[in-house]
């Protein structure tokens, strides 16, 4: 069985587009993913641990132009799949739907919407009203095209229960922990350099409005704490700068999924901080934190996450600036214990969020969607 997955970024790869890959490879399916190279400068044809990656422009000139933009890529990306046969079409996103419907109407199959959040949403905060509801209204129309549609959280499902029905399946971006040993995890702290520091870590989506840059200007302000990001994204030439200036801030450029938790293990928090509110979110870093087995310094925006934070004490709940931040730093800084305290209780709620439970409902789904 087939799978073509649509993607709007170039795959580096995208941490859960690639977990989900890799769990339907193991399932004995075959996966390729055309993704939008945006900065046109990753490989066009590459195989990515058994996953065959094939990428295409155009080069994005900036969110002014990202319809235009956007447009092109559809085109492209049709233009390839034409040419290729898959039995399941997997749009990650709002912004790849138009395309897979046009592609499942052109080619007979099944669709499967990945909705990583709920897209209008998330927007709302960077456009005018109205655009966020032509999306909504544009979400809904497009929604008539789809045989399955896989959620993140409780919300988002009974946000699309209300128009899909129950053809929904609840995928987590939970991890499983990596056995990681102490001689490794101390090669890690040896080689960052943060042995006798209080160190904060970030690795993900390199984007406004994740604190991405303030942590970075975070850095070498309050003695004996280092920073450590790492990820792509628009904030990526800033951290980048940023680290060439500062001692205590190292970028660790492109972290490759199976390896960030390893180096999240090596630091001593978490940071989860989002200015944008997405109701009922859990965020990633929850799951790397309950990975890991470290605590978060978490935004207040009324989230899962910081409600999770403060009913489990996994960490601190901050609001969304600099001052919060750093009183929260200057006390964690002080109470070493509290911050083994929080991880340990981070490491308790393992047996509740693992990628293995989620893998499971991942081909359960794909088993009775492609079933005659």
């Amino acid at each position: 069985m087939r799978v073509l997955m649509l993607l709007s970024n170039a795959f580096r790869p995208d941490a859960r587009v690639y977990k989900e890959a890799r769990t339907l490879l193991k399932a004995g399916f075959e996966v390729s993913i055309i993704a939008w190279d945006r900065e046109q400068r990753f490989p066009e044809k590459e195989e990515v641990d058994g996953i065959k990656v094939i990428r295409t422009g155009p080069k994005a000139r900036g969110k002014r132009y990202f319809i235009m933009d956007i447009r092109k890529f559809w085109k492209s990306a049709y233009k390839l799949a034409e040419n290729m046969d898959f039995d399941v079409i997997h749009a990650h996103d709002f912004d790849t739907l138009p395309l897979g419907v046009r592609l499942k109407k052109r080619k007979g199959a099944k669709l499967v919407f990945d909705a990583h959040e709920v897209y209008w949403e998330m927007i709302q905060i960077d456009v005018p009203s109205f655009i966020s509801k032509i999306v909504q209204m544009l979400e809904t129309h497009y929604l008539r095209y789809v045989d399955r549609v896989i959620v993140v959280n409780e919300y988002q499902k009974r946000f699309y229960g209300k128009k899909v029905g129950d053809r929904i399946t609840i995928i987590m971006n939970t991890r499983d922990p990596v056995p990681v040993s102490e001689g490794e995890i101390r090669k890690i702290r040896t080689k960052l350099g943060i042995e006798g520091y209080l160190s904060l870590i970030y690795i993900g989506a390199l984007e406004e409005k994740r604190f991405i840059k303030e942590l970075a200007d975070f850095a070498d302000t309050v003695d004996g704490v280092k920073v450590i990001i790492g990820g792509y994204g628009n904030c990526e030439s800033y951290v980048r700068d940023m680290a060439e200036r500062k001692k205590n801030l190292i970028y660790l450029g492109y972290v490759h999924p199976e390896t960030a938790v390893p180096y999240m293990m090596a630091a001593d928090v978490i940071v989860a901080m989002y200015k944008e509110v997405q109701s009922g979110r859990l965020a990633t870093k929850f799951f790397d934190a309950v990975s890991a087995g470290k605590p978060l310094i978490a935004s207040d925006n009324g989230e899962l996450t910081a409600k999770f934070v403060k009913k489990y004490y996994l960490g601190v709940v901050v609001k969304y600036d600099m001052a919060s931040f750093r009183k929260a730093v200057e006390t964690l800084k002080k109470e070493p214990d509290e911050i083994g305290r929080m991880g340990d209780n981070a490491t308790r709620l393992r047996k509740i969020y693992s990628w293995k439970a989620m893998e499971k409902r991942l081909i359960e789904m794909y088993t009775a969607l492609t079933s005659p």
